[in-house]
């Protein structure tokens, strides 16, 4: 092992990073442990281990490879406060993982690594409570593990780990087709049938063992989200909710302690009622509209930096429209964008966009804890949600459209450049004949004649 004398700026910076988060995950804890606060790992992580333990299949939100980072902290922890500390020791070293495969991407694209490490600490110590108290680190480095392997070509690790993902949280199915998009362009046949292969092996695999130890473990999955109505935090409830405020429809409020809800404050009346059962088909089309966006533009793209900035758009863009779309929007969703941001700032050579993408996820991050402090911290949460409550998620959510215009904008940039540098030159040689030669820096297309 270095000694800090032989660590250069950029391991120095790491070191420093991670002990800073190790503070702040501690520190956590510590008012937990004191103050005797209920979390949702001590109340629900807790029995959902407590279930699994005592043989039971529990009935959850999540995918069943969930139940493995559920069950850790309870080998170690047994009862609600001790599993609690061991949940969060196990979220600070993902978040710890996650931190570390950021820094050697960045260091592989030749990007900033000391920018790439701050944009990840920074947005998840603004996200602290979310990510010690939540899930969703897990998939979130899972995913980003299996875009490092990808960009080192090692497809078979690429794919197994990202249908590890897929069975951890479903949102990561997105990104199945979006890495297969350069594979194909490419004409990388056997990475591609790699891919697809292992991945829907994996899939199956685990599928079918859940399925064989008990259907409950698929079964209660599905018909959770089936069914939902519309999460008080998602786009579409707080755009309806000023139309009651002016009186042009009827809503109220489902909390999430009422025995018929699932988990979580719901928006009710005829409107929302109306368009929860909308939106699932409407994001899968967006995000279908984005890969094909993705592969239309990617097609031209010659410089590797380029086609770095795009599936790294590509994946932002996949996991905002899940978000915008959705019929929940839990805050904790935006751990999920953090490594990639990271990332796409570090690479971009538009420093304009970087900035502006970089602190309007500051601000959104910042904003969301805030409400959250508000409406459950302050209200209470459930009926006493008031109208301030309901417009600034709605201020949050539009900023999260907002970050989806600048991402796409992006990368319609590097389509505009490409355009850009294809030089059209007239040449005339002898006679009436006229040939037209593009030229690219990665190309040379066949005249026209």
């Amino acid at each position: 092992m270095k000694g800090w004398s032989e660590l250069d700026g950029v391991q120095r910076w790491e070191v420093l990073l991670s002990v800073g988060l190790a503070v702040a995950f501690a520190c956590y804890f510590v008012v937990i442990f004191l103050a005797n606060l209920d979390t949702e790992v001590n109340l629900y992580r807790w029995q959902n281990a407590e279930d699994l333990w005592s043989g039971k299949v529990p009935i959850m939100e999540y995918p069943p490879l969930a139940l493995l980072f559920f069950a850790v902290p309870r080998i170690f922890g047994g009862d609600p406060m001790s599993y609690n500390l061991f949940y969060v020791v196990e979220t600070y070293v993902f978040t710890i993982i996650g931190l570390v495969l950021v820094r050697r991407i960045a260091e592989r694209l030749g990007a900033n690594q000391i920018r790439a490490m701050t944009a990840y600490a920074v947005l998840m110590l603004i996200f602290l409570q979310f990510v010690a108290d939540r899930y969703d680190i897990f998939p979130a480095v899972l995913t980003i593990a299996s875009f490092y392997f990808l960009l080192q070509k090692k497809y078979h690790w690429a794919f197994i780990i990202l249908a590890v993902a897929t069975l951890t949280k479903l949102y990561p199915a997105m990104f199945f087709p979006i890495f297969l998009v350069p594979l194909l362009l490419d004409r990388d046949w056997r990475g591609a049938l790699t891919g697809f292969g292992l991945y829907a092996i994996v899939g199956a695999a685990v599928t079918g063992v859940c399925w064989a130890i008990d259907p409950d473990l698929i079964l209660n999955f599905l018909h959770y989200h089936s069914d939902r109505p519309l999460e008080i935090g998602c786009v579409a409830a707080t755009l309806i909710y000023p139309l009651s405020m002016l009186g042009l429809t009827d809503t109220w409020i489902l909390p999430a302690t009422d025995p018929g809800s699932f988990g979580s404050d719901d928006l009710m009346g005829a409107l929302p009622d109306a368009v929860a059962p909308l939106l699932t088909p409407l994001m899968a089309g967006v995000v279908v509209a984005c890969i094909v966006y993705y592969w239309l533009i990617r097609r031209h793209a010659g410089e590797e930096n380029d086609r770095t900035v795009l599936i790294l758009g590509a994946m932002i863009c996949a996991m905002l429209v899940f978000m915008i779309f959705g019929k929940v929007f839990s805050s904790q969703y935006l751990i999920w964008v953090v490594p990639f941001v990271a990332l796409v700032i570090s690479v971009s050579p538009d420093e304009t966009f970087n900035k502006r993408l970089l602190w309007l996820f500051i601000a959104m991050f910042a904003l969301t804890q805030v409400n959250f402090a508000y409406i459950y911290g302050f209200l209470g949460g459930g009926t006493s949600i008031n109208d301030i409550a309901m417009i600034s998620m709605l201020v949050r959510n539009l900023m999260v459209v907002a970050a989806l215009v600048l991402v796409l904008k992006e990368m319609g940039r590097i389509s505009r450049d490409y355009t850009g540098r294809l030089l059209p030159r007239i040449i005339k040689p002898h006679g009436e004949r006229v040939r037209v030669l593009f030229i690219s820096r990665t190309r040379i297309h066949a005249p026209i004649t």
